[in-house]
């Protein structure tokens, strides 16, 4: 029971990124590509558990987070501090209110799977989505719960429900193991797959995610001595993620002769789940939504927190205020009923390019801070490799939309 009181920050990270971003992305993998993209999201895991370890170790040895140890690292290089700050406020605040738009278009997939389309009603001739205004309603009482800790334990439930559902699918609906081995050991790419790989990559590792866990694992351990429970906690939230991500793309796969878009999915189910199963993944789709849409807010709301020098407690009502905005700010662009799909993929290739600048700036920040006892040349290559698998990806998106 100790053990288990000791866990809880990844949850939240978990939480983030099993939203409709990587519903659909993972979806799209399967109905397009089959078994052939899994391998990405193993690659997705290694990065995801290096970076986020990486932040939350960083906060807990010298209990400041990512914004303050930029802080005190750049404090006499005036013009970098400030285009870092720059590209952080870029990255972080307009990028969650992105992220944010997406999670609650999600609510708008939810509803078609479940065949309901009329949810919808007109302005001054504008036509706004009022399912959308009601998941906002619920995102903001979760946010305005007293702790965050109440916030954790609500997502773990919500989420551990959905990744149970694809799980379950994925087992039932697959058959022929040597093509799933295949599709995770024999990696490829061609060129027309490069903006699904990026999203597929970019709905898992999460710029704002390395800023939100570096904050809660401050807050959750005092010192050196809770490393160990931090990676441990990291690991297990992570690879669960990952195992629902490929669960998604397996289950997708599965039935993508029966199916030509993400909201037929809940239909092809139905000799599994009956007449439910349009209900059961409709429903999940808006709770990813909604854990997702708690997630992008808090994290900016810490970003903001310190990068101004607000200084305000996480329970008081003045950080609530911070959050509810790039709420507000996502729930007017999701409420404006963009296509879904659309706005959900455009944030994931968009972070794929934000997140190179992130991951030198936090490398960077790690070898300074750990610069007196952190001379492990393999960690170097490793830092190399990530580095170079993140440029990679995004040259090759900004390519492939220069073309398009």
């Amino acid at each position: 029971m100790k053990f288990l009181r000791e866990i809880g920050p990844a949850s939240l990270i978990a939480a983030a990124f099993i939203g409709p971003g990587t519903v659909s992305v993972c979806a799209l993998a399967g109905i397009q590509n089959g078994y052939a993209l899994i391998w990405v999201m193993l690659v997705s895991m290694f990065l995801t558990v290096f970076l986020q370890e990486l932040s939350a170790r960083m906060a807990i040895v010298f209990q400041k987070d990512l914004i303050e140890l930029i802080k005190l690292h750049f404090g006499n290089k005036i013009l970098l501090k400030y285009l870092v700050y720059a590209l952080i406020f870029m990255a972080i605040i307009f990028g969650n209110a992105a992220y944010e738009a997406g999670n609650l278009s999600g609510v708008n997939i939810g509803l078609q799977i479940m065949d309901y389309n009329s949810f919808h009603f007109k302005i001054f001739g504008i036509q706004l989505n009022y399912a959308i205004l009601l998941i906002s309603f619920l995102a903001f009482i979760i946010l305005h719960l007293k702790s965050y800790h109440y916030i954790e334990k609500t997502l773990m439930i919500l989420v551990g429900l959905l990744s149970l559902s694809f799980i379950f699918s994925a087992v039932i609906t697959t058959h022929h193991l040597k093509d799933l081995f295949n599709g995770i050991f024999t990696p490829a790419i061609s060129q027309k797959d490069i903006l699904l790989v990026s999203a597929l990559i970019g709905t898992t590792v999460v710029p704002y995610n390395l800023f939100l866990h570096a904050s809660l694992a401050k807050q959750k351990w005092k010192n050196d001595k809770g490393i160990y429970s931090m990676r441990v906690d990291t690991f297990i939230a992570v690879a669960l993620g990952i195992l629902v991500s490929i669960c998604i793309i397996i289950t997708s796969a599965n039935v993508s002769n029966k199916i030509d878009e993400v909201s037929q999915l809940g239909i092809a189910l139905e000799p599994l789940y009956g007449s439910f199963s349009v209900y059961l993944l409709g429903g999940g789709y808006i709770a990813a939504g909604l854990t997702s849409a708690v997630t992008a807010p808090l994290a900016a709301a810490f970003v903001l927190n310190t990068l101004f020098d607000f200084n305000y407690r996480i329970e008081s009502i003045q950080f609530k205020r911070l959050s509810y905005a790039i709420l507000l700010i996502g729930c007017i662009i999701a409420t404006l009923d963009f296509n879904p799909i659309n706005v959900i993929t455009a944030a994931q290739i968009a972070n794929a390019i934000a997140l190179p600048v992130m991951v030198i700036i936090l490398i960077w920040l790690s070898k300074k801070a750990f610069s007196a006892n952190d001379n492990f040349i393999p960690r170097d290559l490793i830092n190399i490799i990530v580095i170079l698998i993140c440029l990679a990806l995004s040259l090759a998106s900004l390519y492939k939309i220069i073309l398009q």
